[in-house]
């Protein structure tokens, strides 16, 4: 069986998945990290019966490029097969806002290995990347994130929909609904924000409905409520 550090050879051709990469499980879809601790950590198992994967994992900003305040250990290991181990991310010390929660990603790169028996094969080894939530969550803040939720104030102006967000807590939409019909473009907003959706003609109503994602990755109760007026 050859070293793992062999597969960066391989065409990167890279897919992205939420919770898990191939043989790779990840322990959660999304990450708290709460001023109060000194750091998290996030399991990963190799359920592979017999080759282990080369794990590569940063954070970022949400541009993929810049780095994200937090150090994560080890940045790059060797997962054996059918064991396990947890990725530790530590908070750098940058300054972020005190007043609101602010949005990071991890993003956790898996690398298979190479059976011995396919050492002189062409073969197109495939890179999983996941990229997941990270929310960095202040002491004090006031509310809570179901709060937050319940809590949100919708506008319309002909083809737009004004989603506003008074609350110090990121928002993720598990669903969106004006007048029973589902806006798919619905993602997430930030908190003291504000987001502009399209909406197609055809679409009326004056009710809307909405499930927000919870810190456990489960969906939220059902929230209504009809468009109000600035």
């Amino acid at each position: 069986m050859r070293l793992p550090f062999s597969f960066l050879l391989y065409l990167p051709l890279i897919f992205s998945f939420e919770n898990h990469a191939a043989g790779i499980q990840i322990g959660r879809t999304r990450l708290i990290f709460e001023e109060s601790k000194k750091e998290i950590s996030l399991p990963l198992v190799n359920n592979e019966k017999e080759l282990p994967w080369l794990i590569q994992s940063w954070t970022d900003t949400g541009d993929g490029k810049t780095r994200g305040p937090f150090i994560v250990t080890p940045p790059l290991f060797r997962l054996d097969a059918q064991k396990e181990q947890s990725l530790r991310i530590a908070w750098n010390g940058t300054s972020l806002p005190k007043d609101r929660e602010s949005l990071f990603y991890l993003n956790v790169r898996t690398i298979p290995a190479t059976a011995a028996d396919e050492g002189n094969k062409n073969v197109l080894r495939l890179i999983y990347k996941t990229r997941l939530k990270l929310f960095w969550r202040p002491e004090g803040l006031p509310e809570t994130p179901t709060e937050t939720c319940k809590n949100l104030r919708f506008t319309r102006s002909g083809k737009q929909l004004t989603i506003i967000n008074d609350g110090a807590f990121y928002s993720v939409f598990d669903n969106l609904q004006l007048g029973g019909t589902k806006l798919d473009k619905a993602d997430l907003i930030a908190p003291k924000s504000r987001v502009e959706l399209a909406v197609a003609q055809g679409i009326n109503g004056q009710n809307v409905s909405w499930r927000c994602i919870t810190d456990y990755g489960s969906a939220s109760d059902k929230y209504m409520t009809s468009l109000s007026q600035e």
